[in-house]
């Protein structure tokens, strides 16, 4: 009996450390989601300052054809961003579900301790009243 009283504390302990694990990687995860944004809003304040002035009538080719390149290098890093944040947000789902798992493995460890613990002391005052 004690064997499983120990064995389900240890278990419990491992479920809390693996939640730790998870709410430190969702942490991470937020962070990165956080700059991804502020990235994509940066991009998106560059493409919007360098698109031209409707005021000019007359532009360069050089002009309009360096200030193409500009957006289109920047249209394709803000669709690499764009994907990247679909992708952390998807992991950090993946995280959140695995912290709840965790948390009912956890709660389901420790419930099981204590039913063994009242086992037990239930089992030593019978031998200790006979």
């Amino acid at each position: 009996m004690e064997k499983k009283i120990k064995r389900f504390q240890r278990l419990a302990t491992l479920r809390k450390r693996d939640i730790s694990k998870e709410i430190t990687n969702s942490n991470l995860l937020e962070n990165e989601i956080t700059k991804n944004k502020n990235l994509i809003d940066q991009i998106n304040t560059i493409m919007d300052s360098s698109k031209d002035d409707p005021s000019k009538k007359i532009i360069s080719s050089g002009y309009f054809k360096n200030n193409a390149q500009l957006l289109n290098t920047l249209q394709s890093q803000k669709n690499i961003a764009t994907n990247r944040n679909k992708y952390l947000l998807n992991e950090k789902q993946i995280t959140q579900k695995k912290i709840l798992i965790n948390n009912l493995k956890k709660n389901k460890a420790e419930e099981k301790t204590l039913e063994y613990q009242k086992s037990f002391v239930r089992e030593l005052e019978r031998r200790n009243n006979k």
